[in-house]
């Protein structure tokens, strides 16, 4: 059974449609890369995936998407519990305005897991799994604000594992950093995905290629509607796509 499978699933917002007759199935512990132009509704999907899309106005979603087989937008959903086992880490770091600590701290403590041993241990863990840990360990008291902005990202990556997800869905987390600290991303992902379901979109087709085990590519159709072309192996789909659209988007032909 895959982690996560979407099927038929349409998205609007206030009655424009943007996605339209999304399937595809997510497997588990494996990374799944979201390629396409702007506009084609990967970041819409990605956040299809934990709902964070409730909180736009006037937005609906028809169709189904499982989490382990079940239907997350069922009535009897508890979204709160969803968005902890589907964490979600942005575009731009967004580290919150206090120590390092407390915004690893931070998902813990809301979820009542105040006891300060065993919290020390989470936020540890949380920080070495980010890779983190060795920079900021001699003064975890530190204003987040005054880290990198590639060490701001992977603090927010270990804010949102220090819920413990089962997925972590990730849009475009290195389009704001340097090369350096994008591979540096880059092999953090591969690491956590022994552990983790990994979600991401990417404009980069060499991170994509690099970083990926599967790659669904999403294009708009002549009504401006988001669709999925095609999915399967990176591999595959960088070397032997099925549909000509994705060799000449992969390519640079258009795009």
């Amino acid at each position: 059974m895959p982690k996560i499978e979407a099927e038929h699933l349409d998205f609007f917002y206030s009655g424009r449609q943007v996605l339209k007759d999304i399937s595809i199935a997510i497997p588990e512990r494996k990374i799944t890369a979201l390629i396409g132009p702007s506009g084609c509704g990967k970041s819409t999907f990605l956040r299809c995936l934990n709902r964070m899309n409730d909180t736009i106005r006037g937005a609906r979603a028809a169709g189904i998407i499982r989490l382990d087989g079940d239907d997350i937008y069922a009535d009897t959903q508890d979204v709160v519990r969803l968005r902890q086992r589907v964490g979600m880490v942005f575009q731009r770091p967004n580290p919150f305005p206090q120590s390092v600590y407390s915004n690893v701290a931070f998902g813990p403590r809301v979820m009542r897991q105040n006891h300060r041993g065993s919290l020390d241990a989470l936020v540890e863990q949380s920080l070495r799994e980010a890779g983190l840990w060795d920079e900021v360990k001699d003064d975890l008291d530190q204003d987040s604000l005054t880290l990198s902005l590639g060490q701001q990202q992977r603090l927010c990556i270990a804010r949102t594992i220090a819920v413990r997800p089962e997925v972590i869905l990730m849009d475009e987390p290195c389009s704001a950093l340097d090369p350096i600290d994008t591979l540096r991303i880059e092999d953090l992902m591969r690491a956590l995905a022994a552990d983790y379901t990994i979600v991401i979109v990417t404009h980069n087709m060499q991170q994509a290629a690099r970083v990926s085990d599967e790659t669904g590519f999403f294009m708009v159709d002549e009504q401006q509607i988001g669709r999925l072309v095609e999915h399967g192996p990176t591999d595959r789909i960088f070397t032997s796509p099925k549909d000509p659209r994705t060799e000449g988007y992969i390519t640079g032909r258009y795009g």
